[in-house]
């Protein structure tokens, strides 16, 4: 009973200290870091360990898009209401560029929303001549994961303020 008991030990021992290794084997070496412009983000970083099995990353973003409320004489209405943007991007990785490490660059843009009615956001006599145009576009923040291989995540998610 022992011994099947010591034996059971070592063989979960083993296991985690496998799976300890290959979840190890990504090192980063600069970054990640995202910037944000806009409605844009890019996330950069410099990796090595990912070898010759397909990986990607995939960086999702989130914001807020303001609208605005304009008539037939060009005459806007100020002070609406923002309503959330999202967007994202998937990237494959590379293979090592250069002794075994890779600079990646994911870069990813908002998507706004469908356009309101007038009616959605207030405008003056919304049933009048008003129309409903996009003032400005922002990202708040932005999620980095990183698969390899595909599925399994390796890195993240990770968010980004």
């Amino acid at each position: 009973m022992i011994r099947k008991f010591g034996i059971s030990v070592g063989v979960i021992g083993a296991l985690i200290l496998t799976a300890g290794l290959a979840l190890g084997a990504i090192t980063f070496h600069s970054g990640p870091t995202v910037t944000f412009s806009g409605d844009t983000a890019t996330a950069t970083f410099n990796v090595s360990g990912l070898g010759n099995d397909p990986a990607q990353a995939t960086l999702d973003l989130s914001g807020s898009a303001t609208w605005g409320c304009r008539n037939h004489g060009k005459n806007v209405s100020p002070g609406h209401p923002e309503t959330l943007a999202t967007g994202s991007t998937t990237q494959m990785l590379n293979k090592s560029e250069k002794n075994g490490r890779s600079t990646v660059t994911v870069t990813a843009s908002l998507t706004p929303p469908a356009t309101p009615t007038p009616q959605d956001i207030g405008c003056p006599n919304p049933a009048g001549n008003w129309t409903v145009y996009l003032v400005s576009e922002s990202v708040t923040s932005a999620t980095l994961t990183i698969e390899q291989p595909i599925g399994t995540i390796i890195y993240g998610p990770v968010t980004f303020p």
